[in-house]
Order: C-alpha cells, then sequence, then structure tokens
C-alpha cells in the first residue's frame, strides 16, 4: 500500500467522473419519478406528492455532493439517500404494511418525512462558515505510515466476528468494549482500503488480500441469517471507493446484487429451519454446507411469488414509514407524547459497562417504545428488537416540532462536522471521525440512543486512545 500522507479534501477529483456521476444519478432519478408517478398504485395526490417529494429530497444531498466535486466524506447524503429505501420506495408503492391506514395518516406520515428531509437539506445548504475545528480534533494522531499496518485491521475484526459469531470466548462485561474496538477498527481499516484502491494506490496481492477478507467477513455475519451488518459493510466499501474515485464499482455491484438476492429469497426457509425448530447453528467447518442449503432454497421457485411480489416483500421489510404511520394514528389521539422519555437513557452511554455493570442498555429506548405501542410481550421485552427509527421516534417524543428540530440538527451537525474535516489529516480525531460517521449515516433504523451509543464506542476506542497516547506518551 502506498505511504503517502492523506489529507480530507486535498485528494485530487477527477471533474469529468464528478460530472459522469452527476448525470447517471440525475438520470437515475428522473426515470425513478417518471416509474413511480405511472406505476404507482397511489391514487390520493398528497399521498403521491409526498412519495416524490422524499424521493427527490432524498436524493438532491447526494447530486450536489457530485457536481459540485464536494470533498468531504458524503455522510450527510448517504443518510438523506437511505430516506428513499426506508419511506419513499414503501410509501410509492403501498406496500403491505400501509394499506390499513387511512388516507389521511399516510397523507401526514408522508409530510412528516418530507419536513424533516426538507428541513435537514435547507439548514444543510445554509451553513457556509462555520468556526474551524479546534486543534486537538484536527492534530494527526497515526503516523502515514499507519497504512502498513491496516491489513491487521483486518485481520483483527475477522478473528473478532470469528469468536463473537462461533465462540463464548468474550466475557459479557468487556463483550461492549471489545465489539467497539474491533468493529471501530474493521470500519476504518475497510473504508481506508477503499479510498485507496479508488486512488489507484492498491498493488494486486493489497487488492486480493483485501476481497478475501472482505468476503469472509461478510459470510461469517450471514451465517447469523442476518444480512444486513454484510450489507452494510459491503455499502460501506462501495462509498469509500466512490468517494475518491467519483465512479461507481459496477463489476462488484453486478456480482453482489443477484447473491444478496437469492440468499434473500431463501431466508424465510433457512430460519424456520434454524430458529423455529431451535435447531443449532452451523460450526464453521458446515458453513459451505449451510451456504449450499440457503442457495437451493433462495433458487426455488414459490408459485405464490412472482417477481413483483418479491419487490413488495423487499419493500415491506425495509420500510420505517409503518411505525410513523403508527404513531401518527395513535399519538397523541390514543396515547400521549412521551417528552423525551426516548431519550433519558443517552447520558449513561458514555460510561463504559465494566465500570458500571448495571447501567441501562442502549436498547432500553427501543423497548420503551415497542412497551408503550404495547408491540412486545412485557415479560420478555428484549426478545424481539423494532425498527422504529430517527423520525418517528422524534415525533412520539415531541410531535411535528420534534421531526422539524431533528431534521435541523442533522443537518447543522452534519454540515459543520463536513466543512471542518476539509483538508485535516485524514488520520486526525476528525478525519477518523468522518470515516465512522460515514458508516453510521445509513443506519438509519435506529433509535437515537442506540445510534449515539454505538457511535460513541466506536469513537472512544478508534479516537479516544490515540488521543490519550498522544497526550501522555507523544507520537506513535
Amino acid at each position: 500500500m502506498n505511504d503517502h500522507p492523506e489529507t480530507l479534501g486535498e485528494t485530487t477529483i477527477d471533474p469529468v467522473n464528478s460530472l459522469k456521476l452527476f448525470t447517471l444519478g440525475c438520470t437515475a432519478l428522473v426515470i425513478c419519478v417518471l416509474l413511480a408517478w405511472w406505476r404507482s398504485p397511489i391514487t390520493d395526490p398528497v399521498q403521491l406528492a409526498a412519495g416524490l417529494a422524499i424521493l427527490v429530497l432524498g436524493c438532491v444531498p447526494g447530486l450536489q455532493w457530485a457536481k459540485h466535486r464536494r470533498p468531504w466524506f458524503p455522510c450527510f447524503e448517504i443518510s438523506t439517500l437511505i430516506c428513499v429505501v426506508f419511506y419513499a420506495v414503501p410509501l410509492l408503492s403501498l406496500t403491505e404494511g400501509l394499506k390499513n391506514y387511512p388516507d389521511w395518516v399516510l397523507e401526514m406520515s408522508g409530510l412528516l418525512v418530507v419536513g424533516y428531509l426538507g428541513t435537514a437539506v435547507l439548514v444543510f445548504n445554509s451553513i457556509r462558515n462555520p468556526r474551524s475545528a479546534p486543534h486537538w480534533a484536527t492534530v494527526k494522531l497515526l503516523p502515514d505510515q499507519i497504512n502498513r499496518y491496516l491489513p491487521a485491521g483486518l485481520l483483527i475484526n475477522t478473528l473478532y466476528i470469528y469468536l463473537d459469531r462461533f465462540t463464548t470466548l468474550i466475557p459479557y462485561e468487556f463483550l461492549g468494549s471489545i465489539r467497539a474496538l474491533c468493529f471501530g477498527l474493521g470500519i476504518i481499516t475497510t473504508f481506508i482500503f477503499a479510498c485507496e484502491w479508488g486512488r489507484g494506490r492498491l498493488g494486486r496481492g493489497s487488492k486480493q488480500f483485501f476481497v478475501f477478507f472482505l468476503v469472509v467477513q461478510v459470510l461469517l455475519m450471514f451465517s447469523h441469517l442476518y444480512l444486513i451488518n454484510g450489507i452494510s459493510l459491503l455499502i460501506l466499501t462501495a462509498i469509500g471507493y466512490t468517494t475518491t474515485r467519483r465512479r461507481l464499482p459496477w463489476i462488484p455491484i453486478v456480482i453482489c446484487l443477484p447473491v444478496i438476492a437469492i440468499l434473500h429469497n431463501g431466508k424465510d426457509e433457512m430460519r424456520a429451519i434454524y430458529w423455529k425448530t431451535g435447531k443449532e447453528m452451523p460450526p464453521i467447518a458446515s458453513l459451505p454446507i449451510f451456504f449450499m442449503q440457503w442457495t437451493e432454497y433462495g433458487l426455488q421457485e414459490n408459485p405464490e411469488q412472482d417477481a413483483p411480489d418479491i419487490a413488495t416483500n423487499l419493500a415491506n421489510r425495509a420500510s420505517l414509514l409503518q411505525m410513523i404511520c403508527m404513531s401518527v394514528e395513535q399519538v397523541p389521539a390514543l396515547r400521549p407524547h412521551l417528552d423525551g422519555e426516548s431519550y433519558i437513557d443517552i447520558p449513561a452511554q458514555v460510561i463504559p459497562r465494566f465500570l458500571w455493570p448495571e447501567k441501562p442498555s442502549s436498547l432500553m429506548s427501543n423497548v420503551r417504545l415497542a412497551l408503550y405501542f404495547n408491540l412486545v410481550d412485557p415479560l420478555n421485552p428484549y426478545e424481539t428488537s423494532i425498527a422504529f427509527g430517527l423520525i418517528s421516534e422524534s415525533y412520539v417524543n415531541f410531535g411535528i416540532f420534534g421531526v422539524l428540530m431533528m431534521g435541523a440538527l442533522t443537518g447543522l451537525g452534519f454540515k459543520h462536522l463536513a466543512l471542518r474535516s476539509v483538508g485535516v489529516p485524514l488520520f486526525s480525531a476528525i478525519g477518523i471521525f468522518m470515516i465512522l460517521l460515514t458508516a453510521w449515516s445509513f443506519q438509519a433504523e435506529q433509535v437515537l440512543a442506540t445510534w449515539l451509543s454505538s457511535l460513541f464506542q466506536a469513537s472512544a476506542i478508534s479516537i479516544g486512545v490515540p488521543l490519550l497516547w498522544k497526550k501522555f506518551f507523544g507520537d506513535i
């Protein structure tokens, strides 16, 4: 790998590739808008307008990023683009989870997302000259030669995934800290590897090493019968490459999409075998047979499910809009606003669990919301995890004002960080944080406490430890 020193925003951005990426994005957006207008089953004009507005507002920041060759990592741009998947697609396709709600609920829910995105985009674009980042955040924490040791980061994270998935060697009281260390290290090394590939600085051997361990990590994550974590890692890799290359990695996309579609199609059968019957998950030596069986189920034709139904099923599973609809229908008509109750456990998350063994879990916020809506068994509330998302949580707490404030804070926070990251060393506190934030920006299904807690844990290890080392022992 190349040991050339890196700074955010100083990498040469190819204007031709940026223009091509912008043109491709605009073309795709126009086609999607026309298809949605033509094929959407929605008859209510307000609902259709809201769905199209979410689609456009979600894509605009990314198009601006490409058009203006903005140098920062596209954290905000990804977070708005993800809203298209979680909110616009379910609304425009009118998924099963939405059909039982009255028109006024769907209209209000769609307009809430439009309000969130509109406020976020408006605030983000209105901020141009924030204060400079503090000195400690711009000082290089790691030497440029750390690139030589990035392969060790992949090895460590791969080992952690194996130990966490197939053994009980990691003590529970240290699980959160170790997860934060390894997950943060894995995210940073994966992202930098992808960026270096985009810059054309990886040799053939480094590319093969990276691809091998990336595939191993994804397969180990998939072996839980959860696809989201592995898909997130693949998306992060694509983001790192596209950020520096300003070009989509078409070959990996063409390879990965059919594989993921097949696994998704066979996921229910595999879960029925291993989850509903209580069958023990296979050991690592049996994973080839496990994935062969999974692939066979994924390739089987289901006479009750044709191609359009599969697409609808994907939209159903990705939908967070139905949580907003449920909130709008019941709050405040049937249930009062929580007035911030789901946020009260956020301050406690800064204390490591080994210092406070009885520390409230970040999942408590999710549990409170699930109990509030009677979605889980009160005697065993942790058995089922409900994806609420930041928008529905903010509405349940503070109504429309909460949604608009969440949008404003999102735009404000992301823009200040983005502008302050330009030109600073990649291995500074703010540079490392931007890498982490890029990974966290597409986790829209989490509630705020869980989102902040996991980001804080990864930041404490990835940034806090090098900062303390530099303060007390000097440069690494």
